[in-house]
Protein backbone atom coordinates (compact mmCIF):
# COMPACT_ATOMS: atom_id res chain seq x y z
CA UNK A 1 0.00 0.00 0.00
CA UNK A 2 1.42 3.59 -0.78
CA UNK A 3 0.59 6.58 1.64
CA UNK A 4 -2.44 7.98 -0.59
CA UNK A 5 -4.17 4.19 0.05
CA UNK A 6 -3.50 4.56 3.44
CA UNK A 7 -4.55 8.02 3.97
CA UNK A 8 -8.07 6.79 1.58
CA UNK A 9 -8.33 4.07 4.16
CA UNK A 10 -7.95 6.46 7.19
CA UNK A 11 -9.87 8.98 6.34
CA UNK A 12 -12.82 6.79 5.53
CA UNK A 13 -12.61 5.08 8.64
CA UNK A 14 -12.75 8.02 11.15
CA UNK A 15 -14.51 10.61 8.38
CA UNK A 16 -12.44 13.34 8.45
CA UNK A 17 -9.27 14.59 7.03
CA UNK A 18 -6.02 12.84 7.14
CA UNK A 19 -4.74 15.98 8.82
CA UNK A 20 -6.84 15.81 11.37
CA UNK A 21 -6.70 12.16 12.28
CA UNK A 22 -3.14 12.94 12.72
CA UNK A 23 -3.43 15.83 14.85
CA UNK A 24 -5.91 14.20 17.16
CA UNK A 25 -3.58 11.25 17.40
CA UNK A 26 -0.48 13.01 17.49
CA UNK A 27 -0.87 15.91 19.55
CA UNK A 28 -3.87 16.12 21.68
CA UNK A 29 -3.57 12.28 22.30
CA UNK A 30 0.41 13.08 22.91
CA UNK A 31 1.06 9.68 21.54
CA UNK A 32 4.34 9.19 20.04
CA UNK A 33 5.47 7.21 16.69
CA UNK A 34 4.93 3.44 17.73
CA UNK A 35 1.69 3.93 19.84
CA UNK A 36 0.21 6.45 17.34
CA UNK A 37 0.57 3.77 14.66
CA UNK A 38 -0.77 1.29 16.38
CA UNK A 39 -3.70 3.15 17.31
CA UNK A 40 -4.64 3.92 13.74
CA UNK A 41 -3.08 0.33 12.37
CA UNK A 42 -0.25 2.03 9.99
CA UNK A 43 3.02 1.26 10.28
CA UNK A 44 5.34 3.65 12.20
CA UNK A 45 6.64 4.69 8.79
CA UNK A 46 3.90 6.02 7.18
CA UNK A 47 2.21 7.62 10.42
CA UNK A 48 6.17 9.42 10.29
CA UNK A 49 5.65 10.46 7.13
CA UNK A 50 2.04 12.07 8.22
CA UNK A 51 3.89 14.03 10.63
CA UNK A 52 6.31 15.15 8.82
CA UNK A 53 4.06 16.24 5.29
CA UNK A 54 2.04 17.82 7.89
CA UNK A 55 4.90 19.62 9.81
CA UNK A 56 3.37 18.38 13.19
CA UNK A 57 6.27 18.30 15.31
CA UNK A 58 6.68 21.75 16.19
CA UNK A 59 3.68 21.84 17.55
CA UNK A 60 3.52 18.68 19.22
CA UNK A 61 6.76 20.64 21.14
CA UNK A 62 4.85 23.77 21.56
CA UNK A 63 2.85 21.95 23.80
CA UNK A 64 4.88 20.96 26.27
Amino acid sequence: MDFAEYQHRLEKKYGEPIEQIMRTVYIDKDYGPATGAQELGIPRQVFMHFVHEFNLKPDKLQRL
